[in-house]
């Protein structure tokens, strides 16, 4: 997949989701012509024709990006593209899904890898997140050849990382500290200062020490001809971060935006 594929597909989700809500007041129509035409069936309609009025402008958004967006360096393969836990800046897209689906690509609109929920079952599309917070929560951190590199489990207050194999590797244990995020692994310290909608999340170890920024609203003007989205978060990582840090860093990003575009 490239960023061009991505729009195209996300606009076929949005398509579909607007002809879908448009079931249950055609139904509902339906029947107040036929078996009860007193009963005034507007207020229970109008929710549904927002709704697909709604997807169907982002399909049209989407299908826009896609046709805009330019072809040069979007082959998949390339003798110069880098490994995922190799990547220092990496370009982040949500794909519309029952659950989590952090699309990770490099600065030239390549897939360079995933995160996916690995329990992606359709009717978690029609339920709420009151409801949703009861299925396991099993991601997958896959690479460019969608090969598995690790394995996230959210707990209560803890994040279990396991290697593609599926044997228990790390413990991250998170809690809320006034204003900031903090995550402990092991004599390891990491801490998030909250942001206003998470516009700029600042990866720190220790105290002073940043080693991965995520920003909304931040791209080269070159990287603009492949991603038409202004506000693409760009999640880049300080000289030197080792890529079992890296998987960490995905990891807590996987549960701050595990509800992202559900």
């Amino acid at each position: 997949m490239n960023i061009q594929q991505y729009y195209r597909n996300t606009a076929d989700i949005s398509l579909n989701s607007s002809l879908a809500a448009l079931v249950p007041p055609s139904f509902l129509l339906i029947y107040a012509i036929i078996a009860a035409p007193r009963i005034n069936l507007f207020l229970f309609v109008i929710p549904f024709v927002i709704y697909s009025f709604f997807c169907y402008q982002i399909y049209l958004l989407n299908k826009q990006r896609a046709d805009e967006t330019v072809e040069r360096s979007l082959s998949n393969s390339s003798p110069y593209a880098r490994p995922l836990l190799s990547q220092s800046n990496a370009l982040i897209a949500f794909m519309p899904a029952p659950s989590l689906r952090m699309i990770i690509f490099d600065s030239e609109g390549r897939r360079r890898g995933e995160i996916r929920d690995m329990h992606m079952w359709k009717l978690r599309w029609f339920l709420p997140y009151s409801f949703d917070r009861f299925f396991p929560k099993k991601l997958g951190i896959f690479n460019e050849a969608d090969d598995l590199e690790a394995i996230i489990i959210f707990k209560k207050t803890r994040i279990e990382i396991l290697d593609g194999k599926g044997s228990v590797k790390e413990l991250i244990f998170f809690k809320k500290e006034g204003p900031n995020l903090i995550y402990k692994h092991n004599n390891e310290r990491y801490y998030i200062p909250k942001t206003f909608f998470y516009t700029d999340l600042q990866v720190y170890k220790g105290d002073f020490n940043r080693i991965a920024r995520f920003r909304k609203g931040w791209m080269p003007l070159d990287w603009g001809q492949r991603f038409k989205d202004p506000n693409t978060p760009v999640l880049s990582f300080e000289a030197g971060v080792a890529a079992e840090e890296k998987v960490r860093i995905y990891a807590i990003f996987a549960c701050i935006f595990h509800y992202r575009n559900h």
